[in-house]
């Protein structure tokens, strides 16, 4: 097993926030396409992959509003299913 040693004298402090999972993010944006009710998700990584899924959802129709800093609202009330063909 590895091991991390950290030299100096300056003690760290603070609190951090990790981003969530690419792939989890990834799996429940798609599921928003299972309904046509509002849809909320928090804690989205900000990141290319699930950006480009997002900007596709947008394509579909799926109507998207960032909320704050990694929160977004879907709804898939009126999906155009034609942009498939495309």
């Amino acid at each position: 097993m590895g091991t991390f040693q950290i030299e100096g004298g300056h003690r760290l402090s603070g609190e951090i926030q990790p981003q969530g999972a690419k792939n989890e993010a990834l799996q429940i944006l798609c599921a928003v396409l299972l309904t046509d009710e509002k849809v909320t998700i928090h804690n989205i990584p900000d990141i290319l992959d699930v950006n480009k899924l997002i900007n596709l959802l947008r394509n579909l129709g799926v109507k998207v509003e960032k909320t704050g800093k990694g929160s977004y609202s879907f709804q898939s009330d009126d999906l155009d299913m034609n942009y498939l063909d495309s």
